[in-house]
């Protein structure tokens, strides 16, 4: 029974399978007729498309050769048009030309700089294409005449907007400069261009340099002259204010003021005079007997008064130099400035030095007359001889502002002023030593201190304040390198070097106070070379120089202190005279012989004439140190008192007289009173 159903099943899926695939075949069969179908069709479309193509495509070939002839005739329009231009812009431009460029604005300037390139254009086209072309000459022609009216205009535009800077003007833009803590401050006239100007010039000379005429020459005529006129204004303006301002032209100033008739001037004037020179010397009275110190000869008022105007006029002259060198500095800069946009880049540091050498020649010309008047000042030993240092400072300090100015060219010029001022500098400190040897003037009647340690104490002290100026200065001097390069342990070369120079000085004026005081006797020789030793010394010590002077001479101080111990002791030999008057050789007996009370009158009278004498002259010497004064005194009285109270006491009661007041005229208490009138200027 199982395998009749298990048969029955499989007959049923095998007629299942059978009438499947029937079905698949059936289904074949269709998709093979319309596979059949889509290939007959596809078929005959690429028939047509293939007769298509053989129709299409000779319409594209004329249509491409359609295409480019239509091309070339729009670019032969073009170039037809282009061309006409050309020969047409003559006539179109020749108004625009020949009323020249309009230089109120920069676009209405635009306009003709177009006009220009256009003949421009037009040149280079028939240079290049027909060079033998009638319109080329009036392009030419036409051409140069725009040319040369544009440089024109530049020239009138530039001219215009230049105008000298007034003395006052340079004044303040050098005081702007040099003062840091000035945030803001505004210069009038120290810019006379317009913003609208300085466009339109920039405008055409941009042009005229691309077009190879850069304006060099317009600028180097027009500028030159107004920079040099601004500094010949300003050099004039410093001299006047310089004059105005020295003690000479103080006074007559004053004396000239009153507007009235020639007599009655000449009578104020001497008035004037008269109650000045009172003045001073009241004055100089009063100083004196107040501090003790009398400084210098007893030269007279009006010697005095023209030596200071002399010293001030060498300082004056020398500010006004650094002053003239900074307006030249303040004038490159400026210059600068306005040329930038002017000239291409490349010529304008040539342009600068063109356009300064004028400047750079009367600055230069100053500083030699500066230099000069401190080589004289030198030359007489004057402390004003240390002003040209402070020049060269001033000098080195503007150097980095004239090579920004003028960069990336050298400021030869300004170099070998330089050098050339420092050579003036080294030579006045080699004139102010041979000044101290050559110096005539002789010291005064009284011994007090010469006028020349006065000079160099206040000289070395200027030159003190110039040390990172002179010490490089020196150090390039092979004396002064050798002498320093025997001297070790010293960090500070400047110092050094400066200390050499110092040494040098006072070596020379030691020397010189020593020939001077060959003028005096003995004793006031001796007070001479002391007072001015102990000025020295204390001059020295008071100003900080000792310190500097102890690098390159480490006992200075003491030599100083030995010589003034040797001149004390050599002015107390000058009593030694006196001593041996009352010097016995031997004791006198107890009953005095005729020729023992000669003896006794011979020694008291020679005694009392040579004290006489000598009281005389020294109280007539000068010590103005009031400690001297008094070390001087007590001094003498430990010379003289004891030998002659000794002397005094042993004999004055001898009767070796009958009128033995005619000897004997001075105790030791007399003696010793008038010691204490010594060195008294007010007895």
């Amino acid at each position: 029974m199982y395998a009749v159903e298990k048969k029955y099943e499989i007959e049923m899926k095998l007629k299942k399978e059978m009438m499947n695939m029937q079905e698949l075949k059936a289904a074949a069969n269709r998709s093979m007729s319309i596979a059949n179908d889509v290939c007959n069709v596809l078929g005959a479309c690429e028939q047509r498309l293939q007769q298509l193509e053989k129709a299409v495509l000779p319409l594209y070939g004329d249509t491409a050769r359609l295409q480019h002839i239509h091309q070339n005739m729009e670019r032969t329009v073009k170039s037809l048009e282009h061309v006409i231009n050309y020969y047409m812009v003559s006539r179109e431009l020749a108004d625009l030309i020949q009323n020249g460029p309009h230089t109120s604005t920069t676009e209405a300037l635009n306009i003709y700089l177009e006009a220009l390139d256009k003949l421009a254009e037009a040149q280079n086209y028939f240079n290049k294409n027909n060079p033998q072309s009638v319109e080329l000459e009036n392009i030419n022609q036409l051409y140069n005449t725009g040319v040369l009216k544009l440089e024109s205009s530049f020239e009138e535009l530039l001219s215009r907007n230049t105008r000298p800077l007034s003395p006052t003007t340079l004044m303040d833009m050098i005081a702007l400069e040099e003062d840091s803590s000035v945030d803001s401050i505004s210069v009038s006239g120290s810019n006379s261009t317009t913003v609208t100007s300085v466009e339109t010039m920039r405008a055409a000379a941009a042009w005229l340099s691309a077009a190879g005429r850069p304006p060099s020459g317009p600028l180097l005529a027009i500028r030159a002259p107004a920079a040099k006129n601004s500094l010949v204004a300003f050099k004039d303006y410093l001299r006047s204010r310089s004059m105005a301002g020295s003690p000479l032209m103080r006074s007559k100033n004053l004396l000239n003021r009153a507007d009235s008739t020639s007599r009655r001037t000449s009578k104020i004037q001497k008035v004037l005079e008269k109650r000045a020179i009172n003045i001073m010397m009241k004055a100089s009275q009063t100083l004196e007997q107040s501090t003790g110190l009398a400084i210098g000869p007893r030269r007279s008022i009006n010697d005095a008064y023209m030596e200071e105007c002399s010293e001030t006029l060498d300082e004056r002259e020398v500010e006004a130099a650094g002053t003239l060198a900074a307006a030249v500095c303040r004038i490159a800069r400026r210059e600068q400035r306005h040329a930038l946009g002017l000239v291409p880049l490349p010529r304008l540091s040539a342009l600068l030095a063109a356009l300064l050498k004028d400047c750079l020649g009367i600055l230069a010309t100053e500083v030699e007359r500066a230099c000069s008047r401190s080589r004289k000042a030198a030359s007489r030993c004057s402390s004003s001889a240390a002003a040209s240092w402070a020049l060269l400072a001033r000098l080195q300090k503007l150097q980095p502002d004239l090579q920004r100015a003028l960069h990336p060219a050298p400021p030869a010029p300004y170099t070998a002023l330089l050098q050339n001022c420092q050579h003036h500098c080294i030579r006045s400190l080699e004139e102010w030593v041979e000044g101290v040897r050559n110096d005539s003037a002789s010291g005064a009647v009284d011994g007090t201190v010469h006028q020349l340690p006065v000079a160099a104490l206040a000289y070395c002290q200027a030159l003190a304040a110039h040390l990172q100026v002179i010490g490089p200065a020196l150090n390039a001097e092979p004396t002064y390198a050798r002498a320093a390069s025997q001297i070790a342990g010293v960090q500070d070369r400047n110092a050094l070097m400066l200390s050499i120079y110092f040494r040098k000085v006072l070596a020379q004026l030691n020397l010189s106070l020593r020939n001077k005081g060959e003028q005096y006797p003995d004793a006031l020789k001796a007070i001479f070379l002391l007072n001015n030793t102990l000025y020295l010394l204390q001059g020295l010590q008071r100003s900080g120089l000792l310190d500097m002077l102890a690098l390159s001479e480490p006992d200075c101080e003491a030599g100083y202190r030995r010589m003034i111990n040797d001149y004390k002791n050599t002015y107390l030999q000058s009593w030694n005279k006196l001593l041996s008057s009352i010097t016995l050789d031997e004791p006198l007996p107890a009953k005095l012989r005729d020729k023992d009370r000669q003896l006794l009158k011979d020694k008291f009278s020679s005694f009392n004439r040579e004290w006489d004498e000598t009281t005389r002259a020294q109280r007539g010497y000068s010590v103005p140190d009031v400690e001297l004064r008094e070390s001087l005194k007590r001094d003498n009285k430990a010379a003289l008192l004891p030998p002659y109270t000794a002397f005094y006491q042993a004999h004055a009661h001898l009767p070796f007289s009958k009128n033995p007041d005619k000897y004997v005229k001075y105790s030791p208490m007399q003696i010793s009173t008038q010691l204490d009138g010594y060195f008294d200027e007010a007895a």
